[in-house]
């Protein structure tokens, strides 16, 4: 029996060992495929403004050779300081390419080829996969739907000291930053169109109704108020959500005007028998409002498009936009109406939109008919042309509401260019075009 034990003993000392210098050599050519990688994604981008250290990882400006036409007239400038701030602190080194394109834009004689233009993307909805070398620590890399995308190229590094961050801080430091640019973008497009339909507000004539005048005016300068982008609201969860919440209001105020355009727009349809005074008089009441039941379209649109924009994409459009489409549908029908009434009293008055003249009434009308077998023409009046251009405008059927184009910027690339010492975003092609 014991050479039988000493024989198992010494068969079970070498499956110990084997096992142990097979799991030892496994664990170094991990280490070793681990190296290999890191130093692969880690290193830096070729003609990187910015070079970077082996243990960092860059969102950087590179060189960009230059810019189609189109792309230049889509350039929208960066201008507030505390979103400039915010990018440098996200993506250090912003304020030094957008110093070195201003010197470069200097002495842009010499400088035909690659150095006047700078250019940063940061990757849409970048999710960092966990580090197996690092404990807390984010490869370079992000996912999309069917595995690794491409490489998120963030810097763990606090660009004010210099310490190091949490890998995801820094993720929604760039992120936050990303959603702010197209945030910023969006209200700045929405103020500018306000601005037109303050505008309109002010254009129409005097109005028997001075209590809804003044309601829409206030209307429309509470929500260029809100329209302004302010950084403040936009990083501040609690001030951004109160500021949703102030739009929600302005949305029923807004929808409670439309409502009253478009029912009395539909009421016009009930008036019968008229003669071509009366029926002049009630074109430029119509007129009135049919101007407001536009503007207040627009406006309406104007909040939910900024509405979508103060949710930084965390909202469907679908969500955003939901009053907007029935209190579109609304105004068509009224304008249906309003279009059928002017053709049912044009028929009865002999009213030519085309020729602007209509049949003289009453008894001057049997008169004139009686003579016009001399001359057809006395048969007829002319209808003063601002009112066949009201009628005509009137009866253009239904209306398109105008929005944002449907490209979401917030589910892009963010692009952001140094060109002539200031920074820049480049919308998405089609978008730019859109707006």
């Amino acid at each position: 029996m014991e050479p039988f034990i000493v024989a198992a003993i010494l068969a079970l000392a070498v499956v110990i060992l084997f096992f142990l210098l097979h799991r030892k050599m496994a664990v170094a050519k991990n280490d070793a495929e681990t190296t290999s990688a890191n130093t692969e994604i880690l290193s830096p981008v070729k003609e990187n403004l910015f070079p970077v250290q082996q243990d960092e990882i860059a969102i950087a400006f590179n060189y960009l050779d230059a810019l189609s036409e189109t792309e230049e007239a889509a350039l929208v400038e960066i201008k507030d300081q505390k979103v400039l701030a915010k990018i440098d602190s996200a993506i250090p080194g912003t304020f030094q390419a957008i110093a070195n394109a201003g010197a470069a834009h200097q002495y842009q004689e010499g400088l035909k080829k690659a150095g006047q233009l700078y250019q940063a993307i940061i990757p849409k909805d970048a999710v960092l996969a966990n580090s197996s070398a690092m404990e807390g620590a984010k490869r370079g890399i992000y996912h999309g739907a069917n595995g690794i995308k491409g490489h998120a190229n963030l810097v763990p590094v606090d660009s004010n000291t210099g310490a190091p961050l949490e890998a995801m801080n820094v993720v929604n430091a760039v992120m936050g930053v990303a959603a702010m640019v197209v945030g910023q973008y969006y209200m700045t497009q929405i103020n500018n169109q306000l601005s037109g339909i303050s505008s309109q507000v002010e254009s129409i004539a005097a109005f028997q109704d001075r209590e809804y005048q003044s309601r829409v005016y206030a209307l429309v300068a509470d929500v260029q108020k809100s329209s302004q982008f302010q950084v403040e609201i936009v990083e501040n969860e609690e001030l951004r959500k109160r500021e949703l919440d102030h739009l929600k209001n302005l949305e029923h105020e807004c929808a409670e005007l439309l409502g009253q355009a478009n029912i009395t727009i539909k009421d016009f349809e009930k008036k019968k028998g008229l003669d071509y005074s009366d029926y002049e008089k009630l074109v430029a009441e119509a007129q009135t409002w049919y101007q407001y039941q536009q503007i207040l379209l627009d406006l309406m649109a104007k909040i939910e498009d900024l509405s979508y924009a103060l949710n930084l994409g965390q909202s469907s459009r679908e969500n955003c936009y939901a009053m907007l489409l029935p209190y579109a549908k609304q105004a068509e029908d009224a304008l249906k109406s309003l279009e059928a009434w002017h053709k049912e009293t044009g028929v009865t008055l002999e009213i030519d939109l085309d020729a602007g003249r209509r049949s003289r009434q009453g008894l001057e009308g049997l008169i004139m008919k009686a003579i016009s077998i001399f001359d057809e023409d006395l048969r007829y009046k002319s209808v003063p042309e601002k009112t066949v251009t009201m009628i005509t405008a009137q009866s253009g059927g239904q209306r398109s509401v105008v929005t944002q184009s449907e490209t979401d910027l917030f589910q892009e690339d963010v692009r952001l260019v140094a060109k002539d010492g200031k920074l820049y975003y480049l919308p998405e092609e089609k978008h730019s075009k859109d707006t």
